[in-house]
């Protein structure tokens, strides 16, 4: 078991201790790296669900009532969704 004495105690800090101090500075860029990448991979997913609720929303505005029917929805149904704004229901609940 690590003492958190034993952790804290820097003791002659010298150029030793800056060297390693250096090397993790890099190794935290990695993570940085990697939360860019995942906020870049968020923002195209979320423009991808954006678009298909676009395509979907348009779809749906020119159905007819018959084929509303075939999809079980009513005239008031697909107003009530053509009435919603883009972005509702985001983010997604899970």
């Amino acid at each position: 078991m690590v003492n958190c004495n034993d952790t804290i105690r820097l003791s002659n800090v010298g150029i030793e201790d800056h060297e390693v101090a250096n090397s993790s500075a890099s190794e935290k860029s990695v993570p940085l790296r990697s939360a860019m990448v995942g906020a870049v991979i968020f923002c195209l997913e979320t423009l991808r669900q954006f678009q298909a609720n676009a395509r979907d929303r348009k779809v749906l505005q020119h159905l007819d009532d018959n084929a509303l029917k075939d999809v079980g929805m009513t005239r008031a149904d697909r107003d009530q969704e053509l009435s919603r704004t883009l972005w509702s229901g985001f983010p997604p609940r899970r």
